[in-house]
């Protein structure tokens, strides 16, 4: 009896030990399954500054990526300063996608904060060459060597004489001097930096042409690689179709621009600077690379004098951005409104009407269209 009992003790707590075993092993299996699922419903965090590069990442990374665009719906990326939750927030993602070229005048403070994060800093615009800025051309000041010969050269001399030499002092005075240690000031930069557009040495508006919008997009997809290896094929098939679309872009410009019957454009801010050096376009800026760079009253006359004289019957304003000089101009040249969309950063409407980057620009193709006939 005695051994019986202790025969049936001993099958019990073997018993309950292989069932502990198994509920382990159970256990086990089920946190391994729990693990896969989370690997692979894993989003990368990225923060960007602009709607093309927000738009790109969402159409590259697909279900892998959130993507937060900084700058909100309305603003304008030129004067946008980030909150400090904002900082934040990018110091705790994978990877701050901007722009660069000097469009964006808080990125240098930003990235000092993050700098010794975890978080990739990117900047899209590297690998692109980008052109220079002439803010007299932006102002319609010598804008085409015909515009010169059309004008005579009295004209001419005396534009020299006024903008050349009376009136430099005044300009450099009014934009080289008074407007930057305001935008500065604004920017929190040194009178020494001369890394942002507001120096008005190069122009940061390369997403609105479409073959420099393919660096843009490849740069973001090199980046989506290095922090998902795993993801390789899924990104690099979204960017071939990115890229395929962008090719598509550019030829439906370079046709609309092959038909215009005129070559240039009137428009509220000069930010289209490569639409000229692709498709042959030139533009007539009001305001400066910054919608804050006002023209000089001298250099109002002259945008006014060369719409008249050149017959610019339409006046593009922008979708964020309403200068009251543009439509100063609009009024004294009697010319109709359009609209062009610098897509820095959708308006409440783009949002509800679904609008993407492809979308926007085939708008932007025929307004042009209207304006150049």
């Amino acid at each position: 009896m005695n051994f019986k009992s202790s025969l049936f003790a001993f099958m019990l707590v073997l018993s309950s030990f292989l069932a502990a075993c198994g509920g382990q092993d159970e256990a086990g299996d089920s946190s391994q399954t729990e693990g896969t699922e989370e690997e692979s419903s894993e989003t990368l965090e990225l923060y960007t500054t602009i709607f093309p590069l927000e738009d790109f990442a969402n159409k590259i990374g697909g279900e892998y990526v959130n993507v937060t665009n900084m700058v909100p719906v309305g603003a304008d990326a030129h004067t946008f300063e980030p909150t400090a939750r904002q900082m934040i927030e990018v110091a705790e993602g994978d990877a701050f996608i901007y722009n660069g070229a000097g469009l964006e005048g808080f990125v240098d403070a930003l990235i000092n904060t993050v700098e010794n994060e975890d978080v990739a800093i990117v900047q899209a615009s590297e690998g692109i060459e980008l052109i220079d800025f002439d803010q007299d051309s932006a102002h319609g000041h010598e804008e085409h060597d015909h515009e010169n010969e059309e004008h005579g050269h009295e004209e001419d001399d005396h534009e020299h004489e006024e903008h050349g030499h009376e009136e430099d002092d005044h300009e450099h005075e009014e934009h080289g001097h008074e407007e930057d240690d305001h935008e500065h000031e604004e920017h929190g930069h040194d009178d020494e930096d001369h890394d942002h557009a507001h120096d008005h040495d190069e122009d940061p508006h390369v997403w609105l042409d479409p073959i420099h919008s393919i660096t843009l997009a490849e740069n973001i997809k090199a980046t989506l690689i290095e922090l998902m290896p795993e993801q390789e094929e899924y990104f690099t098939t979204n960017f071939n179709q990115v890229k395929e679309d962008l090719e598509a872009l550019d030829n439906e410009f370079q046709a609309m621009a092959d038909e215009a019957n005129k070559d240039t454009f009137l428009v509220s801010h000069a930010g289209y600077g490569y639409w000229e050096e692709r498709y042959g376009l030139k533009q007539v800026g009001i305001s400066g690379l910054s919608p804050t760079n006002e023209p000089s009253q001298r250099q109002l006359q002259d945008i006014i004098h060369f719409a008249n004289e050149y017959e610019i019957n339409y006046v593009l304003f922008e979708q964020n951005i309403t200068p009251k000089v543009a439509q100063v101009v609009q009024d004294e040249v009697g010319a109709e409104a359009l609209y062009l969309h610098n897509l820095e950063a959708l308006v409440e409407e783009d949002v509800q009407n679904g609008e993407d980057y492809f979308s926007l620009m085939t708008k932007n193709i025929e307004s042009l269209r209207t304006a150049l006939q």
